[in-house]
């Protein structure tokens, strides 16, 4: 979609500006914040006219953490709120004069409306929150400059030459590998992926830089091996009540497959054979779940969410054998894990390729809630807040895992 700002007088069009990954559903699909980009929005919650050189501004609110602020001559001006929940700061007390800058506009998701008020005393005044009102000051505003358009920007060859490298490196990580090699190898796990799993294939995708992450996959006669590296600045946290509820509460790691060869490989839904297994930090132990949608031995739970009341998985359990190493860093975690294929009701066949993905789940910050999903080759992973959405199981969206 695309704001368009039209001057009343003459019914003309003045500028358009890009409005995309329009609503909550549209920012499903949207990449991470980036300055300028508008995602999930609704439309202007309101306008003032303040001083020169600003003048009209708009006053943009979204579902994703952020507000943006347009001016009446079609330019970006700021952003408002910290879009990215790994840099969420908090104010040590709600009193007047906390600063607000790096908190999101609520509660981190789903914070939606808003409105704002040009006071009397020059000062632009906006009301977010989501259980609660905030009142806030906008500061800052005052040291904006117009740029008076003289002058000229040289472009150098050498400039060209590094702006090449960096399309190319961005673009080779966009398009990933979306086929993935896993050998039959028996590692001794050491808390080193490169070591763990040398020789074998090492994914890496990412959504942010403080979120990437690595992943490789192994396979014998009688069990799984699966290893993730994890870039995470709050690393291994998880406030999850019950251990199936790991995967919405915080930091997780996660492999996906279907072990029927033979299944529509355009399916939408899950089917008999696909399972999901997370692994998280429950209540200080690693902990395995998993979850299948249809199954013949059936362990079922009913999960809910706000769009969804009731979504039954014919079986979820705890993996109660599986071997996790858990390697703790500043900036991030490694997680080595050894699952039964006994547990998994399936053999691999040398030779046979599967549909399956591997991801991972990022937490706010006080390891409560998942904020950011990543997976290797399912990109749509934008929703958090629903229960049942961040459950499902996508096989269309898989990649090919060839066991070899």
């Amino acid at each position: 979609s695309m704001f368009s700002c039209y001057d009343i007088a003459s019914g003309k069009l003045r500028w358009t500006y890009p409005d995309t990954f329009v609503g909550v559903h549209g920012s499903h699909n949207a990449p991470p914040d980036e300055v300028g980009l508008i995602r999930g929005s609704y439309g202007p919650t309101g306008v003032a006219k303040l001083p020169d050189p600003i003048g009209n501004v708009w006053v943009i609110p979204t579902n994703v953490s952020e507000w943006h602020v347009l001016t009446g001559d079609g330019f970006y001006l700021t952003r408002l709120f910290q879009p990215d929940s790994l840099k969420y700061s908090w104010p040590e007390q709600a009193v007047p004069g906390a600063d607000m800058s790096n908190t999101p506009p609520g509660m981190g998701g789903e914070d939606f409306g808003g409105s704002i008020a040009y006071g009397k005393d020059g000062k632009l005044y906006v009301q977010s929150g989501k259980t609660g009102y905030w009142n806030m000051e906008v500061t800052g505003l005052e040291t904006v400059r117009k740029l008076d358009g003289a002058g000229s920007i040289r472009i150098s060859a050498e400039d060209i030459r590094l702006a090449q490298t960096f399309h190319d490196q961005y673009a080779q990580a966009a398009v990933g590998r979306r086929l993935l090699a896993i050998k039959k190898l028996t590692p001794a796990f050491t808390g080193s992926l490169d070591n763990d799993f040398k020789g074998e294939d090492v994914i890496r995708y990412q959504k942010q830089d403080e979120a990437a992450v690595r992943s490789a996959a192994a396979w014998d006669d009688q069990k799984l091996y699966l290893g993730w590296d994890v870039r995470d600045p709050t690393p291994w946290t998880n406030g999850a009540g019950v251990p199936e509820n790991m995967y919405l509460s915080g930091d997780t790691v996660d492999f996906q497959l279907g072990t029927d060869a033979g299944a529509d490989k355009n399916r939408v839904e899950a089917s008999l054979g696909d399972l999901r297994l997370s692994i998280g930090n429950f209540q200080g132990t690693p902990t395995a779940v998993l979850y299948r949608k249809l199954a013949h031995d059936k362990h079922p739970k009913t999960f809910t969410s706000g769009v969804i009341k009731e979504y039954r998985m014919d079986s979820v359990q705890v993996i109660k054998n599986a071997d996790i190493k858990v390697s703790k860093r500043g900036d991030g975690y490694t997680i080595e894990a050894v699952i039964s294929l006994a547990d998994l009701d399936w053999k691999p066949m040398p030779g046979v390729t599967l549909k399956g993905d591997l991801g991972a789940t990022h937490g706010d910050q006080a390891g409560q809630r998942t904020r950011l999903r990543t997976y290797w080759n399912n990109q749509h992973t934008g929703i958090v807040d629903d229960a049942v959405f961040e459950l499902m199981m996508e096989p269309r969206n898989w990649g090919d895992l060839t066991f070899e």
